[in-house]
């Protein structure tokens, strides 16, 4: 039995493929009901998850670091290839992560833009297809009438929108020779120009009495604006009894504090036998949040433990990264003699 069709029909199943290939939920299907919390919340998931793991991407500088150590100076021609394999892998790994990143933090934006999209509506709004694809950056599409003005614009618009140029970091190259000027016996300030003709001002005070020392910095912009202001409070104390000094700062961005950095080293005389900083952000409800604590320890035989962790769920503290070190070889030109060799009466020396 044949089929029943056109011989010049080249599709035996077109009906089949009409069916499949329509998407009539593309024009004026039935709409999608938005969930304003449950996206907000996704959006703040998604950055949670970029900001965890760009975290831990910061301790794969291991593997950059560690082929160049192995081998490095005049090494045979193989190893130079290994050294370069290795390296080539990391790059790729951490431009693959910082994609990854990228790629949360874009769905995290979109997902907010449509939340934002329809603030305004009842909680029945329907999300149209045109809102989700101008959610992730389709210019072809309409604006959504319920965004607000302020929200859709690159960074580039914002800034010429605002009139106001983009500040220069302060710790770029670009900043000229820094001059300093006593203000008090307490405060003293240094004033660099950048060429675009920006300035900044570092401020350091020193607070009678508190131990504190506040660094402020402030850059302007040409016409005398401030650009950004930030500001770091250090406090430092030191136990006798234990050998502990104990240093916490405090940064703060624009007024508003940013995070905590406390570090308490354990000194044996001169030599610093363990050192631990724990980083805390700080929330939009100014509460401290642990984020990472680096410990390092120097045992007896002088080798050297580095280890990170992150607060468990709800358990101990989970480690992330560790690396053990060696006692430092610098200066030797053999392997260590055998503790056998001093009592050998034939070995040179003995006899």
């Amino acid at each position: 039995m044949g089929l029943d069709r056109d011989p010049a029909d080249t599709n035996p199943y077109a009906e089949q493929t009409s069916a499949n290939t329509d998407t009539p939920w593309v024009g004026n299907g039935t709409p999608v009901d938005v969930d304003l919390e449950g996206l907000r919340e996704y959006a703040k998931h998604m950055a949670d998850q970029q900001t965890d793991l760009l975290g831990r991407a910061m301790h794969l500088t291991h593997l950059f670091e560690m082929p160049a150590q192995a081998w490095q100076g005049a090494v045979l021609g193989e190893a130079s290839f290994v050294r370069s394999q290795l390296s080539a892998n990391a790059k790729e790994l951490a431009t693959y992560l910082q994609n990854l990143g990228q790629t949360m933090q874009n769905i995290g934006h979109a997902a907010q833009t449509v939340a934002d999209s329809y603030q305004s509506s009842d909680g029945t709004s329907a999300a149209s297809l045109s809102a989700v694809l101008y959610a992730f950056g389709d210019k072809s599409v309409p604006r959504p009438a319920g965004l607000r003005a302020g929200i859709g614009q690159t960074y580039s618009e914002a800034m010429a929108a605002a009139d106001k140029p983009t500040p220069t970091a302060a710790d770029s190259p670009d900043w000229g020779r820094s001059t300093e000027t006593v203000v008090s016996p307490y405060q003293a300030t240094r004033t660099s120009t950048a060429p675009n003709g920006q300035v900044r001002e570092v401020t350091t005070t020193s607070v009678p009495g508190s131990g504190a020392t506040v660094v402020t910095t402030t850059i302007y912009g040409s016409d005398g604006r401030v650009l950004s202001t930030g500001s770091t409070r250090t406090v430092s104390s030191y136990d006798s009894t234990t050998s502990t000094q104990r240093t916490v700062v405090e940064s703060s961005r624009g007024g508003t504090r940013t995070g905590t950095t406390e570090t308490t080293t354990t000194y044996s005389g001169d030599e610093v036998t363990r050192q631990q900083t724990k980083t805390y952000v700080t929330d939009e409800h100014g509460r401290d949040r642990e984020t990472t604590t680096r410990t390092e320890s120097v045992d007896a035989e002088g080798v050297r433990t580095e280890t990170t962790t992150r607060p468990g769920e709800q358990g101990p503290p989970v480690v992330t990264d560790k690396v053990v070190i060696g006692p430092e070889t610098e200066g030797r030109t053999r392997p260590q003699d055998p503790i056998a060799q001093d009592y050998d009466p034939l070995a040179p020396g003995n006899r």
